[in-house]
């Protein structure tokens, strides 16, 4: 017969001789009893010296507790397996032995098989019980410690689990919830998916995939969820139902504001397209209509000279001045549009920089007086000194759309009822900047959105809706932020916080805008015109009907007509074209003829070109010719070149 193993066994019995007995009976089998207890303080003492791996408890012993009541001291305290013995096996004392959950119940006298069964069984039932709660914690411990929500039902539909995400998910504590419905915890908005997954698990014993399901318990109103139901299965038996959810509301978020960036970037390339091919026609409109204006002015001067006794040729005269006037009008807004979306499509580089935040503001003021005339009070709270890191060019479209914003959200004919506030100031390391008005306020729906480019609540043709979008982005290019805070009834302010300068000296002046007058050309020049839309080769021989113009719209070509018929004073060249690019045409002319290739002026107006393009302008010795041009800007370039030529 095998020996068995050599677990301890505390004897807790009073009656001496049956405790010998039962002592070498066990020895005798291989077991190890190394002390005999008879009450039951010599009992928990005698434990706490071995820890025997079993216990033989009478329940019958003397002192203040009995042996039922020495188990579940020693069960609390030590957590070993106990066997009763007892010659009484009345109703009321096998009662009282059953609650207490003991692991055998052996009548004496005792039979030695009956008694090593006993011990072996009782034993290993510890031990595999043991185990299994080691497992029970080490898997509750890790269900509680992963991020996905986890709440498992019996039968029943009855919560009897909860880990700290779904707490975290419902709002509901694993406390409250266990014994109660599920249903009653989480449930799911109307929709693809049933309104609660375990009842449905349950009652149609499937699996139950859930995707982006919006929770309608009040605790977790607005929150997405993404996950699995099913059944918890022993063999074929059904125990219940576990549901695994993650709550994915900001990967969603996330994921949203990645599709709108991605479909942005497509529509910034769209736009910069679109604004360079906008920008060819609208420089010829443009050009054509200063150049109107000039004719119209002149003819004007003439008819003085004619006897026009019922005035008809100068209403015609004043009619067509008229026209002129709004087809100028309509081009220069079509013109800033252009312009707003070149910025929103790319803006340009931040180079980091002192700027007078002041001249800025001031600049914005006198530029967007007009429109707040008859609307609003203007009222300017302004520092001294305001230096800030930044373009101030950039900062004075900032301002004016800002103040532009505020002006149109007031009706005009109410200018005494209504104040319109700039405000600028340093504060802790920053320059803030404030606008307010006393405007109706945004609606919250409105204000989420009030910095999405393209979005406007102006009636149609009456905004693009990138002002405030272009600001945003301007803004944040520099380090800064513009947050604005509004409400039915209470105005609006838009406050933009930017990252001072230390006032280490002035800053540099910015360039005045040309005014389109440029010193008086002395001579007639001859000029190569390098771009291949027609019109706008029509257009600048009109503008330039007293110079000399040779047009072409292949730079290949203008290379040619340059080996043959020089000499040019300079060239006048589109910077992309589809057969060659301006900056190849450069550099194919500057390895022939430097000095020439020192004197292109080129022409430009669309953010397709792209950052290599833009590096390449700032090398040239003279400035770009921009489009949208009027006459006088492409005159203030041609006096300039023609100026400087030899």
């Amino acid at each position: 017969m095998p020996e068995p193993s050599p677990h301890s066994v505390l004897i807790v019995e009073d009656e001496r001789i049956v405790a010998k007995d039962l002592q070498q009976t066990l020895a005798a089998m291989g077991y190890a009893t190394p002390v005999i207890a008879s009450s039951a303080d010599e009992a928990m003492h005698r434990a706490a010296e071995h820890v025997p791996d079993l216990v033989l408890m009478d329940i019958r012993i003397k002192g203040s507790h009995d042996g039922i009541e020495t188990a579940e001291l020693l069960r609390a305290k030590f957590g070993v397996p106990v066997v009763y013995l007892t010659a009484h096996a009345d109703d009321a004392t096998l009662e009282r032995a059953r609650r207490t959950v003991p692991y055998g119940y052996l009548m004496k006298p005792i039979k030695p098989a009956e008694l090593r069964s006993a011990i072996e069984v009782s034993i290993h039932r510890h031990r595999m019980e043991k185990q299994l709660r080691e497992r029970e914690r080490w898997f509750a411990t890790t269900l509680r410690s992963i991020d996905d929500a986890v709440i498992a039902v019996d039968l029943a539909g009855e919560i009897t689990f909860m880990n700290a995400a779904a707490e975290q998910l419902t709002g509901v504590t694993a406390q409250h919830a266990t014994g109660r419905a599920a249903r009653e915890v989480i449930r799911l908005a109307h929709g693809a998916h049933p309104a609660s997954p375990l009842d449905d698990v349950l009652a149609h014993r499937r699996q139950l995939t859930i995707t982006d399901a919006a929770l309608d318990a009040p605790e977790g109103a607005g929150r997405i969820i993404s996950g699995t139901a099913s059944l918890v299965m022993d063999a074929d038996d059904v125990l219940g139902a576990v549901l695994v959810a993650r709550d994915v509301t900001e990967h969603r978020r996330v994921q949203r504001q990645l599709e709108v960036a991605d479909r942005l970037a497509s529509l910034g390339t769209l736009t910069s397209g679109v604004a360079h091919q906008i920008n060819n026609p609208l420089a010829v409109v443009l050009a054509n209509a200063s150049y109107a204006r000039n004719e119209i002015d002149d003819i004007a001067a003439l008819a003085a000279t004619i006897d026009d006794p019922a005035g008809a040729l100068g209403d015609r005269l004043r009619e067509l001045s008229q026209i002129q006037s709004e087809v100028a009008a309509a081009a220069a807004r079509i013109g800033k549009i252009v312009a707003d979306l070149k910025l929103f499509a790319r803006p340009p580089e931040h180079v980091p920089g002192t700027t007078d935040v002041c001249r800025a503001i001031e600049w914005a003021v006198r530029t967007t007086a007009h429109e707040f005339r008859h609307r609003a009070r203007l009222r300017e709270d302004i520092a001294a000194t305001l230096l800030a890191i930044g373009d101030e060019a950039r900062l004075r479209q900032v301002f004016v759309n800002l103040l532009l914003n505020a002006a149109q959200a007031i009706p005009p004919g109410s200018a005494d009822g209504n104040e319109i506030a700039i405000r600028g100031r340093s504060e802790a390391g920053r320059i803030v900047v404030e606008v307010h008005d006393t405007g109706p306020g945004i609606l919250p729906g409105t204000l989420r959105r009030i910095f999405e480019p393209f979005f406007t609540t102006r009636a149609i043709g009456e905004g693009t809706g990138l002002g405030l979008s272009v600001c945003h982005g301007i803004v944040t290019s520099m380090g800064g932020t513009i947050e604005v805070d509004s409400g039915p009834g209470r105005g609006t302010l838009f406050r933009v916080t930017l990252q001072a300068a230390a006032a280490a000296g002035p800053p540099v002046p910015l360039p005045v805008a040309s005014t389109g007058t440029g010193p008086a050309v002395a001579r007639r020049g001859r000029v190569l015109v390098i771009n291949d839309d027609a019109m706008v080769h029509r257009t600048l021989r009109r503008l330039l009907r007293d110079h000399d113009l040779v047009c072409t719209d292949n730079p290949r070509e203008a290379l040619a007509i340059l080996e043959r018929d020089p000499p040019f004073d300079f060239i006048l060249s589109e910077l992309m074209m589809p057969v060659m690019t301006g900056m190849a045409f450069h550099a194919a002319l500057a390895a022939r003829d430097p000095e020439l290739a020192s004197r292109i002026v080129f022409v430009t107006g669309g953010a397709a070109a792209g950052p290599d393009a833009e590096a390449f302008l700032r090398a040239q010795p003279h400035p770009a010719l921009e489009k949208p041009f009027g006459m006088p800007e492409i005159q203030a370039v041609v006096a300039r070149m023609l100026g400087g030529a030899t």
